[in-house]
């Protein structure tokens, strides 16, 4: 039986309307989120897990960090509390297949909504230091295949099997400044590097500790050095973020 024409208009007209009343999500945005403020002074991480769902306990320099891929000290400016307040956070995908590549874009849309984030880009020349070889060559231990560490982290600040890479990127809170590899070489080595932490930090010493400095360690132990340098890279200016509503 065919239905009147004005019936079928109104039946047509209400399936649109109950559409138009369903959330319209956007690919570039989670589904659901919810941030909750945490009372935890140290610790920060974000996970991408399977489902289309992330969980983060961190403050909200870390998560611009994450959401852009940049180090701490490429984040400039904005309100003090981004480096000092943890979050909980709790998101889901509007797809389950969402991995990390896809929840990035996700990631910076919760900043901008919720948190209010508003930054800039720009390049800057940066005051830097370059992780290079002695004049006689570096002394790193290689390793044979399957072979262990033999260092202990009893009585060393780095240990472990890494590349000269990996021991540039950890010495960066030490120097403050970023410090990149160019010691080409390639590989990776069992390093251990044993120096006063807390001197280089501008702690005072634990008494008792007769531990070189960072620059006498890495000469004696590795047969490396630091240069200082200048890059130009790029920077995130934060120019305004609020402290979001808990949910």
């Amino acid at each position: 039986m065919d239905w009147p024409k004005s019936l079928a208009c109104s039946l047509l007209i209400l399936s649109y309307s109950a559409l138009a009343q369903q959330p319209a999500y956007k690919r570039d945005q989670f589904e659901v989120a919810s941030i909750k403020p945490d009372p935890r002074t140290a610790g920060s991480w974000v996970r991408f897990l399977p489902g289309g769902r992330l969980e983060a306990s961190v403050w909200v320099k870390y998560l611009i960090q994450t959401a852009y891929g940049v180090e701490d000290y490429q984040v400039i400016g904005g309100p003090g509390w981004i480096g000092s307040q943890w979050y909980d956070i709790e998101a889901k995908a509007p797809h389950a297949d969402a991995d990390r590549t896809a929840m990035i874009p996700m990631l910076q849309s919760l900043l901008a909504d919720r948190f209010q984030l508003k930054l800039r880009k720009e390049e800057r020349d940066f005051p830097a230091m370059a992780l290079v070889a002695d004049k006689n060559g570096p002394e790193l231990r290689a390793l044979k295949e399957g072979e262990p560490s033999k260092c202990s982290r009893d009585n060393s600040y780095v240990c472990g099997i890494r590349t000269p890479a990996d021991l540039a990127r950890s010495l960066k809170n030490f120097v403050g400044k970023p410090v990149f590899d160019e010691t080409g070489v390639t590989g990776r080595y069992d390093i251990l590097l044993d120096f006063d932490t807390d001197t280089a930090l501008g702690r005072t010493p634990k008494p008792g500790l007769d531990k070189p400095s960072l620059t006498t360690a890495l000469h004696e132990q590795l047969g490396l050095r630091l240069e200082s340098e200048k890059l130009q890279m790029k920077v995130l200016v934060i120019d305004d973020a609020q402290r979001p509503s808990a949910n």
